[in-house]
């Protein structure tokens, strides 16, 4: 009797090892996200839900569909009195000039966003460069749209902004047209780093709200 239960015991012990045995082993081969093999499934990316997909860019740069930005952006920004623009800057300059304005509370289209590389070309496979552009124009007049106040043009006071630049030719446009906006506080971006200029105390402005819109180079 004991010899006889033990070996059923036995058996069994056996048996449900032999079962859990075969289902690692299928596990193992299974084709799923993280064995599979680069060369059978290539890179698996997974799209952060606050950067629109090909089609969703497609849709946005569409007029009539400019406040759909408002999912993939922050609420309550720009706050009153800090918006800041800027323009015909490589980006080396345009980073510095956003290091910059952050550090003094400010804030500029790249910070309105949940996904902080919203604005980065390199998030939008598919998107071919005009119309990425297009994308650039629209989601820079929806910040423009939300600015109210005070404003800040950080350019350098000896030039003129380009005619064809986004914040001429789109931003200046919707500032202008929605009238939130009492006027552009032009700080001299030559200044910025000098520990001797008080940016807060600019007298200096680009335009002010019921003046036509300033001559661009």
């Amino acid at each position: 009797m004991l010899f006889s239960a033990s070996s059923r015991k036995g058996s069994f012990l056996f048996f449900l090892f032999s079962i859990l045995s075969t289902l690692l082993l299928l596990s193992s081969q299974a084709p799923t996200a993280l064995a599979a093999p680069v060369n059978d499934f290539g890179t698996l990316v997974v799209r952060d839900k606050n950067i629109p997909d090909k089609a969703e860019v497609e849709k946005l740069i569409k007029p009539e569909n400019l406040h759909d930005f408002s999912k993939y952006a922050k609420k309550g920004q720009p706050a009153k009195d800090k918006a800041i623009y800027f323009t015909g800057q490589d980006q080396k300059t345009i980073n510095d000039i956003v290091r910059w304005a952050n550090s003094q509370q400010l804030t500029s289209v790249r910070d309105l966003w949940k996904n902080v590389n919203f604005y980065q070309k390199g998030q939008y496979k598919g998107v071919d460069k005009d119309t990425f552009t297009n994308f650039q124009k629209a989601f820079s007049k929806y910040y423009a749209q939300l600015t109210e106040g005070k404003a800040y043009l950080i350019f350098p006071q000896d030039k003129k902004p380009s005619k064809t630049g986004i914040f001429y030719s789109v931003e200046l446009e919707e500032i202008i047209k929605h009238g939130k906006v009492e006027e552009i506080i032009w700080i001299d971006q030559n200044k910025i780093h000098d520990k001797g200029y008080k940016w807060k105390d600019e007298k200096k402005t680009y335009w002010k709200k019921s003046e036509k819109k300033p001559d661009g180079a």
